[in-house]
């Protein structure tokens, strides 16, 4: 794998409110964080309206990257639902 492609992913550790057990996803680094927690969710088997994550209890913006909102590899994220509850 050519260096700039393991910057282009970044690998996270994604928590679901309703479920017991963490996934672990892979996105590009370029995808907004509400694209990235709408396929999260849809992973657990979820339907949320306006999916998004949250770190150490901090919304992320949904319109930034994952880049742009200071996502790294290794980070644990908590799917959250800005419209509601996930």
């Amino acid at each position: 794998m050519a260096e700039h492609e393991k910057k282009d992913k970044l690998n996270v550790r994604v928590l679901a409110p309703s479920e017991h057990n963490p996934k672990h996803f892979t996105f590009p680094g370029t995808e907004s964080v509400g694209d990235a927690a709408t396929e999260a969710a849809t992973g657990f088997g979820l339907h949320p309206t306006s999916a998004s994550f949250e770190r150490d209890g901090v919304a992320l913006d949904r319109t930034a990257s994952l880049d742009a909102a200071g996502v790294h590899n290794g980070d644990e994220l908590e799917l959250v639902d800005v419209g509601g509850g996930v």
